[in-house]
């Protein structure tokens, strides 16, 4: 089952929901007590041994300047 990232559209706070692929745009209530929820795009970074076992990022998602991606 897909976990799921939402953000209250009245407080902010971004939280996390684990439901079937099916319900993930069902209405979702924040966790804080508010009603007004979306669903946004959940970002992720990848990381793989290289053939010499040093770490190499794979994939990066995202790109906002607060990441750090690109950095090992």
């Amino acid at each position: 089952m897909p976990l799921y990232e939402y953000v209250c559209s009245e407080c902010d706070s971004k939280f996390e929901v684990l439901r079937p692929t099916s319900r993930m745009d069902d209405p979702v209530d924040c966790p804080r007590d508010h009603g007004t929820t979306r669903r946004v795009l959940s970002t992720f970074a990848t990381v793989a041994k290289d053939i010499y076992g040093s770490s190499e990022q794979v994939g990066c998602g995202g790109g906002c300047s607060g990441c750090s991606c690109g950095s090992n």
